[in-house]
């Protein structure tokens, strides 16, 4: 027998999840306390940064089969994602994005002064199928 289509998009996994992140840390005092904090090594991602035109930073060596990506959402009265437009950063877990290692990584960063709200986004929310930084 055949799945509706409403089964289908509930049942099919997503490769990447979001964390919508309001602070009122600046970009690089955020990268240095996810870094310390959840023992990460995001690092300027130049290429990213020049195709949204918002700071990127990545991480693609701590973890093998998992990129972890910090973007800021406001930059000079611009805003990445305009359903989104309380959030200064969105975090993008990509590949191996198992339960666990999310929930984890929420506990660091719920650590950190700073961070007021910390929640996760559909990437549905924002019309994103595929994510920024892939593996």
């Amino acid at each position: 027998m055949v799945a509706s289509k409403r089964q289908i998009l509930k049942d099919e996994p997503t490769e990447f999840k979001l964390l919508a992140i309001a602070s009122s840390l600046s970009i690089s005092q955020m990268v240095w306390n996810i870094n310390q904090a959840c023992t990460f090594s995001l690092t300027h991602n130049i290429e990213l940064e020049d195709i949204l035109g918002f700071p990127s930073f990545t991480d693609r060596q701590t973890y093998a089969g998992r990129v972890i990506t910090l973007i800021g959402n406001k930059v000079t009265g611009r805003v990445l994602h305009s359903k989104l437009s309380n959030i200064d950063y969105i975090m993008e877990i990509s590949g191996d994005t198992d339960e666990q290692f999310i929930a984890d990584t929420l506990k660091r960063l719920k650590s950190i002064k700073g961070i007021q709200v910390i929640t996760h986004v559909q990437p549905s929310l924002l019309k994103l199928k595929e994510p920024y930084c892939a593996e």
